[in-house]
């Protein structure tokens, strides 16, 4: 049996590396006297690796090689290519021996990625400030029994209205949203404040990816003042 041990980053949207991604590619021969042993071993093995979340250990007599603890790991160990045998031509093939290849993989955290519910790793951020209206006049259009409509101004000034949005994502754990700019705090309409946690990420069927959104609704009868 040989194996390959892959390595690569896992990177969050800015392509900051916060751990790793491991790739074990297994590559082995089952053999046996007889073709209904063969079949035997090759039901046992498909049957061993339909199981996720399992503990891997590559050993070499009393030597330890290479092993994944799998509750060790970000979500788990996962069969990503289960038991193939795809060299049903080789020399002995369903004879005396069944070659096959297994497709293993985990992820780890570095330590300054593992985060706690207070101050969770974020993956993520995104944070958004939109302005509508200058406080000008407004004017409406009047309709007439004939022509077109008539222009006509309806107010002096107007109401602007800012609109602070943002998400952020957090590793493992739920992330705190934004809080309003305090330099606009005063003129939120607070009924309009929306917080909304949106359902995990789920990788190996483990949530690992948690977003929090948020959306807060400022008016004033004039521009806004600046940060």
């Amino acid at each position: 049996m040989t194996v390959d041990i892959n390595i690569r980053g896992l990177e969050n949207s800015t392509g900051y590396v916060y751990g790793d991604t491991v790739t074990l590619t297994v590559t082995g021969i089952l053999q046996a006297d007889s073709l209904s042993e063969l079949l035997t071993k090759q039901v046992a093995l498909q049957n061993a690796y339909k199981v996720q979340n399992g503990n891997v250990s590559w050993v070499s007599g009393a030597t330890t090689i290479y092993s994944i603890v799998s509750e060790n790991t970000l979500y788990g160990v996962r069969v990503v290519t289960p038991p193939t045998f795809a060299q049903g031509a080789a020399p002995g093939e369903l004879v005396n021996r069944r070659r096959y290849t297994i497709t293993l993989e985990a992820a780890y955290t570095y330590a300054a990625a593992a985060g706690s519910a207070e101050s969770p790793y974020v993956l993520d951020y995104e944070s958004n400030l939109s302005f509508t209206g200058t406080g000008g006049p407004t004017f409406g259009h009047l309709p007439t029994i004939t022509g077109k409509f008539q222009k006509q101004q309806l107010t002096e000034t107007s109401v602007v209205t800012c609109q602070q949005s943002g998400r952020r994502v957090g590793l493992n754990f739920t992330p705190s949203p934004d809080p309003p700019f305090e330099y606009l705090a005063d003129f939120e309409k607070v009924d309009r404040r929306v917080i909304r946690y949106g359902t995990p990420r789920r990788i190996n069927n483990v949530s690992v990816e948690y977003p929090v959104f948020w959306d807060y609704t400022f008016e004033r009868n004039q521009a806004f003042p600046t940060a």
